[in-house]
């Protein structure tokens, strides 16, 4: 049997079993003496330990007459330290086997770790709680990450296009062979490709590190969105190699593909989490999501059976309006919009909150 109470001096919440009642030991995060309540009166007992009963809360309590060390408590130095863990940096507790602290977020373990399995209903749970408290600054990261993705778009495409203009008129390709103008235009499309796929990889870092700080209760700025520059060359590797693996996946009939997207799945946080080299993301990835599969592959179900419906609606709505002409196909054009719009200012947002709190489950945070 397990007895939870409340230190007298800091209110914090300690467990510990019911044949330590009426014992004197120090709290472990204020380090006063406190007496540890019994269930029933007739369950203290006369264990040798009736002297400290005489203590008021004012005097301290010797080190060699005490359960508990001063400072940071081990488990194995104290009962009421319990499932708790206590941060080296700032000597708040967390939950054992917490990954960072989450009151100042010092990482706590640095070696091996034990995932944890994660429960569908604790993750939507949470969720939705987070996506509710913080909904204005979750759109806002989207909001501001789609901007500027836009723009750097645009000036990557302008630029490119202002030096394939430049240098076709210094080689004279207008003129020349066409086939050099196909491999000039292949090269430059290539590219452009690579160049605004690093700008959607590193605002997604950004995004993501933004979310992560924010699932573990601190109070990320936004220009959180430009501190993905340390991990971009490793995220953009990472997802190479994710990409062929899940191709290669799906034509081997499919579900290896979705096997591997449900293992590997993490490795863009373990990156800006544990800044981990890019093939120890991969193979922490497989820890953090060792029995959790299953669960990763329900909630994708359930997130797209919800997404599903109202793209049916719309199809049904458009298809209706092909039919009946006139004002009726503007109106369901302004409803497409307003719909998309609603995907990327809504939907998108929860997934990335849903995906960051999946994560956060997994690893203690």
């Amino acid at each position: 049997m397990t007895i939870e109470f409340s230190c007298s001096h800091c209110n914090k919440v300690l467990k510990t079993s019911d044949d330590k009642a009426g014992r004197r030991a120090k709290c472990p995060q204020c380090g006063e003496p406190i007496l540890v309540p019994a269930p029933e009166p007739s369950a203290q007992t006369d264990d040798g330990f009736d002297e400290f009963d005489r203590l008021d809360s004012e005097t301290p309590v010797p080190e060699d007459q005490s359960f508990l060390a001063e400072g940071p408590v081990r488990e194995e130095d104290s009962f009421l330290a319990g499932s708790q863990t206590d941060c080296p940096m700032c000597g708040e507790s967390s939950p054992a086997g917490s990954k960072r602290c989450q009151h100042c977020g010092e990482m706590l373990q640095k070696g091996e770790w034990v995932p944890r399995k994660i429960k569908v209903g604790e993750v939507f749970s949470r969720t939705w709680e987070v996506y509710k408290a913080n909904l204005g600054s979750i759109i806002g990261i989207h909001i501001l990450a789609y901007v500027l993705y836009v723009v750097a778009a645009v000036v990557v495409m302008l630029i490119l296009m202002a030096i394939g203009f430049a240098g076709a008129l210094v080689l004279g390709l207008g003129q020349g062979d066409q086939s050099l103008i196909v491999v000039f235009g292949v090269i430059f499309y290539f590219v452009a490709i690579l160049i605004i796929y690093s700008i959607v990889f590193y605002l997604m870092l950004g995004v993501m590190k933004y979310l992560l700080k924010m699932v573990r209760g601190e109070h990320p700025e936004m220009g959180e969105i430009f501190s993905g520059g340390p991990f971009l060359g490793r995220m953009i590797l990472c997802s190479i190699v994710f990409g062929l693996a899940y191709m290669a996946g799906l034509v081997a009939f499919i579900i290896p593909g979705l096997i591997i997207v449900f293992m590997f799945w993490p490795y863009a946080f373990l990156l800006i989490d544990r800044d981990l080299p890019g093939i120890d993301a991969f193979t922490e990835s497989r820890k953090v999501t060792a029995g959790n599969k299953f669960s990763m592959f329900l909630i994708y179900l359930i997130m797209a059976g919800v997404s599903i419906v109202p793209y049916l609606l719309l199809l049904a709505m458009m298809s209706s309006a092909e039919q009946a002409g006139g004002p009726a196909q503007t109106m369901v054009f302004l409803m497409f919009f307003g719909f998309m719009a609603f995907i990327y200012l809504m939907v998108i947002p929860f997934y990335s909150v849903l995906g960051t709190v999946s994560y956060a489950e997994m690893t203690y945070q």
